[in-house]
């Protein structure tokens, strides 16, 4: 009987030692805001091959716009989840200057805070956001082209933006162009 107690000891106690070996936890804050930092967004992206104005009931009027949004982390990785609040804007293109963006003609807020959101709006097949920004075709005036802008706040108050040129292309449907936003 002493035997069996002596041989099966070790065997109890080398489950508990590896278990106490796996926690670690860091102490010095700088450190784990460095860590974070790899994983959190350091920019956001409209994604301008899927980013246009369409007719989401399918007439010859478009009524909306389909924003693909993405964020990218320090590393370069994307197709992360993001969480706080994000301010779509419309405005009118000013051709041949610095600063594309006139006079603003639609602004959208969306909340990403909760689990109903992020089912809303996230896309597990393409990794992305995908938002439909009604707008009223009578108030925004018919352009060939508009600058459709993107602020992304973290829970931090952190603030990251993105902007595109949409044009028109024939048959009323706008395709997207980059102008180079800050990420």
């Amino acid at each position: 009987m002493m035997r069996v107690f002596l041989i099966s000891l070790p065997f109890a106690v080398v489950p508990f030692t590896i278990g106490c070996a796996a926690t670690k936890t860091v102490s010095d804050p700088a450190a784990r805001d460095r860590m974070l930092a790899l994983l959190l967004p350091m920019k956001i992206e409209i994604v301008a091959p899927f980013t246009r104005v369409k007719s989401f009931d399918d007439d010859s009027t478009p009524d909306g716009i389909e924003l693909w949004l993405q964020a990218v982390n320090s590393l370069g990785n994307t197709g992360l989840n993001i969480v706080g609040s994000l301010r779509a804007e419309l405005y009118e293109y000013v051709p041949a200057s610095a600063e594309h963006k006139g006079r603003r003609l639609e602004q959208w807020k969306i909340e990403l805070a909760t689990p109903a959101d992020q089912r809303a709006y996230w896309s597990d097949l393409t990794r992305m956001y995908e938002f439909r920004l009604m707008i009223d075709p009578v108030t925004v005036p018919k352009a060939r082209q508009y600058v459709l802008a993107v602020t992304y706040t973290t829970p931090l108050g952190e603030h990251l933006t993105d902007e595109c040129v949409l044009t028109y292309d024939v048959g009323l449907s706008l395709t997207p162009g980059a102008v180079g936003g800050p990420g």
